[in-house]
């Protein structure tokens, strides 16, 4: 009797570890279709950015097409649009390829990875000339300074934090700056500031919570927030055992420091 107890007390516990085992992995997949739910998201509010860019692309390449076609003769004016169209069509194909290299996730693994060259990257991958909005980008970074992290999800913390910080100074424009340096410690920081609305005292401990989200502009869909990007950023940074803070003034701006262990 105190055998088969003993045998059912083990296998009791062999299915306990089973079952842990199992939501361990389930809950691992969903955190990885968490990422890349949010991902989508991020493509959605870019592509809206976007699509006033590429009709700022498309008109001067059809302008020009147009005018060769209309003086077929002039052979100096053809090599001149054709130098124009093909100029735009490369800035448009620049942006594609940037927007595509987020979506795809080539690697998981972290590689060295150059700061300011992965900020430019997101800047293209916007398409969308900040000055249009009344917005000054400052950054400062050293041009050496590098990281060891997943590039593509870095990048899609930026681009988040970017995003944010422009949706927050669409009314009046203002001030983005983007710097970068290691601390006495040799971490790296990176910190994304605006001079935007900020945010509310009784918001800002939410808003890595998920679903929370003050964004709701149904008019504008490149305004509009899920309420999962600041989340998904900090578990992102966190997987890579680093920190995401954040301090803010409500009528004066935010500021968003990530730390990134040497």
């Amino acid at each position: 009797c105190s055998s088969d107890l003993s045998n059912s007390l083990i296998e009791q516990r062999l299915n306990i570890h089973r079952q842990l085992e199992h939501n361990a992995k389930k809950i691992e997949f969903l955190e990885q279709q968490f990422i890349a739910t949010q991902k989508l998201s991020t493509i959605g509010t870019m592509s809206c950015m976007a699509a006033h860019e590429f009709n700022n692309l498309l008109t001067p390449i059809i302008t020009y097409s147009e005018l060769a076609q209309k003086y077929p003769d002039d052979t100096a004016l053809a090599h001149k649009t054709i130098d124009k169209i093909v100029k735009h069509a490369n800035q448009a194909a620049l942006i594609v390829q940037s927007m595509l290299g987020l979506v795809r996730s080539t690697t998981e693994t972290p590689e060295e990875t150059n700061v300011t060259e992965l900020i430019n990257d997101c800047f293209l991958c916007l398409a969308r000339d900040l000055g249009k909005d009344s917005i000054t980008v400052k950054t400062e970074i050293d041009p050496q300074l590098a990281i060891n992290v997943i590039r593509n999800q870095f990048q899609q913390i930026l681009v988040n934090l970017i995003i944010n910080a422009r949706q927050a100074m669409l009314e009046k424009g203002g001030t983005l700056k983007i710097s970068a340096h290691r601390d006495n410690n040799r971490a790296v920081k990176i910190i994304v500031s605006d001079t935007g609305s900020g945010i509310d005292p009784e918001n800002i401990d939410h808003i890595f919570e998920p679903f929370f989200s003050t964004k709701t502009n149904a008019q504008n869909p490149d305004q509009q927030g899920t309420g999962l990007g600041l989340m998904v950023c900090r578990h992102i940074i966190e997987a890579h055992d680093g920190t995401i803070s954040v301090t803010s003034t409500p009528k004066q701006g935010t500021t968003f420091t990530i730390t990134i262990p040497a």
